[in-house]
Parts: C-alpha cells; sequence; structure tokens
C-alpha cells in the first residue's frame, strides 16, 4: 500500500524546519561579514542550502517519531481491548457454567424453604432459618444474573436520547435508595443536550451510578447529577460527600469483582464502564470532585460523544 502523504501539519513542520536551516546558514554568513570574513556568495549559498536540508530532515525525523508513538499507542490500546475481550469470553463462560449447575439447585432449595416459611409460626427459629435461606438464595441468584448480564455482549441502539430526561426518570428511585440514610438528591440544572444511544443502557448507566454514590455515602450524605455539554461531547457527572475513593483503590475501580463493600458483586462500576465504552465513551473518576469539604467524596464523570 502506498504510503500516505504527509498531513498539512507535517508539511509545515519540514519546510519550517527547512526555513530555519536556511535562516541560520545566512545568520552564520552575517556574522562572518560582521567579522570582516570575505566569504563567497557561492560557498554562501551552499551552507544556506545545506542548513535547510540539515532543518527539513530534522522536522521529517520528529514526524516519523510522532507517527511511531501514535502507532504504538494505537497498538498498545489494541492490546488492551483484545486482552479486555479474552476476559470477557472467560467471564461467559464461568458465567454459563454457574448459571447451568448453580441456578437448578438454587430455585429447589428457595422453593422449599419457601414452603418452611408458610409453615412455620412467625417469630421463631425456624421462621427465621428459612426467612434467612430465602433472601441469601435471592443474594446468590442476583449474584449470577449480574454476572451474565456483565458477560453478555452489548449492543446498544441507535435512537435520540435525552440524557437529562433518563436522569429525572432515574431521580424517584435514586430517592428510594437514598429514604433510609435520610440522603438528599441534588439534580443541577444542564442544558439538555440529545445524543443518539440506547435508552435502556443508558437508564442502567445513570442508575448504577447513584446507587453506588448512595450505598457510599452517610447518614445525611448528599448526591449530585449533572448533565452538561462541553463541545461535541456530553458529560454526565455523578457527585457525592462520602468518604471518596482510596488512592490504592482507583486504579483498580473498573476492574471486574473489584469492591471494598461488604455485599457488593464488584461488577457495578466495571458494567457502567463498558455501557460508556459500547457508546463510544468513557466512564472516569475525577479526583478532588466530590461535594464535601476541599472535594472531598467521590465524582465519576461518563463522557459521550453527542453522536453515540
Amino acid at each position: 500500500m502506498p504510503a500516505a502523504p504527509p498531513s498539512l501539519p507535517s508539511s509545515r513542520r519540514a519546510w519550517l524546519g527547512a526555513l530555519l536551516g536556511f535562516g541560520a546558514g545566512l545568520f552564520d554568513f552575517l556574522l562572518l561579514r560582521l567579522a570582516g570574513v570575505d566569504v563567497s556568495p557561492v560557498v554562501v549559498g551552499f551552507f544556506a542550502v545545506t542548513f535547510a536540508g540539515f532543518g527539513y530532515a530534522i522536522a521529517l525525523l520528529l514526524d516519523a517519531r510522532d507517527r511511531l508513538r501514535a502507532s504504538a499507542a494505537a497498538l498498545a490500546a489494541s492490546h488492551r481491548r483484545e486482552a479486555h475481550s479474552e476476559k470477557l469470553a472467560a467471564i461467559g463462560r464461568l458465567a454459563a457454567g454457574v448459571a447451568h449447575e448453580v441456578r437448578n439447585p438454587l430455585g429447589v432449595i428457595r422453593s422449599s424453604a419457601s414452603l418452611v416459611l408458610e409453615d412455620m409460626p412467625e417469630g421463631t427459629d425456624n421462621h427465621q432459618a428459612a426467612r434467612f435461606i430465602v433472601e441469601e438464595v435471592d443474594r446468590l441468584n442476583a449474584v449470577v444474573t449480574a454476572l451474565l448480564d456483565y458477560a453478555r455482549p452489548l449492543a446498544p441502539r441507535r435512537e435520540p436520547v435525552d440524557l437529562a430526561g433518563l436522569v429525572t426518570a432515574v431521580e424517584p428511585l435514586v430517592r428510594d435508595a437514598l429514604r433510609p440514610k435520610r440522603g438528599r438528591l441534588g439534580a443541577a440544572e444542564g442544558d439538555g443536550p440529545a445524543l443518539r444511544g440506547d435508552p435502556d443502557l443508558l437508564a442502567q448507566l445513570v442508575y448504577g451510578l447513584a446507587l453506588n454514590a448512595a450505598q457510599a455515602i452517610g447518614d445525611g450524605g448528599r448526591i449530585e447529577l449533572q448533565v452538561r455539554r462541553r463541545g461535541e461531547v456530553v458529560e454526565l457527572l455523578v457527585r457525592d460527600d462520602g468518604p471518596g475513593v482510596a488512592p490504592e483503590h482507583a486504579a483498580r475501580l473498573f476492574e471486574p469483582f473489584f469492591t471494598t463493600k461488604k455485599t457488593g458483586t464488584g461488577l457495578g462500576l466495571a458494567t457502567a464502564a463498558r455501557i460508556a465504552e459500547a457508546h463510544g465513551g468513557a466512564l472516569e473518576l475525577v479526583p478532588g470532585g466530590g461535594l464535601g469539604p476541599e472535594g472531598r467524596g467521590a465524582c465519576f464523570c461518563v463522557r459521550l460523544p453527542e453522536a453515540a
């Protein structure tokens, strides 16, 4: 395949290097004339052209270095995506096996415990034990479901979505999650930018991040959801005044199964990041962006292209 012609910035750099080299040759000539040295015009022209050639060559080398760096970065990103895809495939096989081997026995256990629960008088030890079994089976089933959902390939629909409208629709669910902690939810006014994406997946993304914040704050804590436009990018900010993210945990925050919560599955933030990436965007932790004093707390930013 023939090499692509240099882009305009590359051509400018090369010709600027040639111009600087030519200028350096003329400058040397002026210095020699000021020193009283008689130099032939042919020699002056030779040195000026030579310096111009050096400048042009150096600029081309700088362009080649930048292209190599860009190619290396693209290759590294491709390797990361391939490794991530392989990890998802392995998780998918694991999830399918777990679902096949575990869900049927879980269903039998839950049905049996439910029958026992109906026959046992409330307040007795047997009634409490049967209820505990039902609750734990439901929790295990939720873990298996989350595992299957995470491993399932995402194929987002592409239709107009009002992200600010999704935030408004999710607010009642978030307020229900905040009620046990008497938490407060604030929705900063945004300009209502629209994008193209999957409304169901994006609603799951918004609710997942808000629920994560609701679980992190203490009694009377605050959460804020904000949608804004930054150029051709739509941003969703989810901020809270909780304890924030420890520096040693920040690098692993979006890894599947990594969690610092006693009852967490470690798939919430990983799933949110997958949804953002499936829409051509990204999910990031913004250090020092929380609602607490001096930025204490967590701030997650979802950046989505308007053409997502």
